[in-house]
């Protein structure tokens, strides 16, 4: 299973970034595109690979760049919140602009395609939580 690291985005409620943030891809698809890797190369962190920027070749950076994360979801490993990428667009909100309809509607769609590695880090909102409430509920 590969899971990847952000390097560009930061946690709206506990601004944790880099490391802390996990990124679970569950649809990608590669486009041939020509991207000028230098200005697309990670600064410090390489998320593809889980180490630092300067022991990543070019190579990896230009397969990586090539990479589409349609559908997945990014965890916050300091504060556990989660947040889904839905049509490439990550989703992430302060709590207090949350849409739990949202958020329960990815769940229900997506629920049985996450592993459970990566659901035990999911702790906000919880997912059982949302998972059991009907969907006129939320």
């Amino acid at each position: 299973m590969k899971y990847y690291f952000m390097d560009i985005l930061a946690c709206p409620v506990c601004k944790a970034h880099g490391k802390d943030l996990l990124l679970y891809p569950i649809e990608t698809r590669e486009e041939d595109i020509d991207v000028d890797i230098e200005s697309v190369r990670c600064k410090s962190y390489c998320s593809y690979l889980g180490r630092e920027a300067s022991q990543v070749g070019i190579e990896t950076c230009r397969k990586c760049s090539k990479i589409r994360i349609v559908t997945g979801i990014i965890i916050c490993l300091k504060c556990g919140r989660w947040y889904p990428i839905i049509d490439e667009i990550p989703v992430m909100l302060d709590d207090k602009f949350r849409d739990d309809k949202l958020y329960a509607g990815f769940l229900r769609k997506y629920w049985d395609r996450i592993p459970s590695s990566i659901k035990e880090k999911m702790r906000n909102p919880n997912p059982q939580t949302l998972l059991e409430r009907t969907p006129g509920e939320e």
